[in-house]
């Protein structure tokens, strides 16, 4: 990925990336964890309202769409806005670590894939509000986060490990599951966790 968006989190840097056709965490499909996910259709998976933040060019959140979910779609990147309505999708352009007001309380889940990783370290904490805030009582946040290797500080992506996961979104969130999905995309096989974890009250 290109080092014209390292450390920032501000539209232009990422509309770059995408106008410069460098956007390398576009896999063109949705993430194979969450289609053996919706596959699997466990109990605790029923359509609701679902917000995919950092939705790039949508493909996770038309799978979750096609599969009854009522989806709000978010990015900042025009590109990504754009690619992500083609799809049909309903997209919300603005940054989600500051997330509109109308969406306070409005989901039961939200759907992460490579947006925390993409974030700078110290913005974290503004994740995590940022979750704990669009989520109904008890919703749920889901994902897939990325990468799980040597600790690195070049990011983007920036490098996680369980235990990072653990102090940034406890206690705001009991963690039900976590876990190294048994298929993943290409390279990041073995460097992705899914986690399934709930707000706590």
């Amino acid at each position: 990925m290109s080092d014209r968006i390292l450390g920032n989190n501000d539209a232009a840097s990422w509309e770059a990336i995408y106008q410069a056709d460098d956007a390398g965490w576009d896999i063109g499909a949705a993430a194979p964890p969450f289609c053996d996910l919706l596959v699997a259709a466990p109990a605790w998976l029923r359509p609701g309202r679902m917000l995919v933040p950092g939705c790039g060019a949508g493909h996770d959140a038309a799978a979750f769409a096609a599969a009854g979910f009522a989806v709000t779609a978010m990015d900042f990147a025009p590109t990504a806005v754009r690619l992500t309505r083609e799809k049909g999708i309903h997209v919300v352009e603005s940054n989600f670590l500051q997330p509109p007001a109308a969406l306070t309380g409005a989901f039961d889940y939200v759907l992460e894939h490579t947006c925390f990783c993409a974030i700078p370290v110290c913005d974290r904490p503004r994740y995590v509000a940022a979750a704990r805030r669009v989520l109904k009582p008890g919703g749920l946040l889901i994902g897939l986060f990325y990468r799980f290797d040597p600790a690195d500080v070049n990011g983007p992506p920036f490098a996680l490990s369980e235990e990072d996961l653990r102090t940034a979104f406890e206690p705001e969130f009991e963690i039900l599951e976590l876990q190294s999905p048994a298929r993943s995309h290409g390279k990041r096989q073995g460097r992705e966790r899914f986690l399934r974890m709930r707000v706590t009250t």
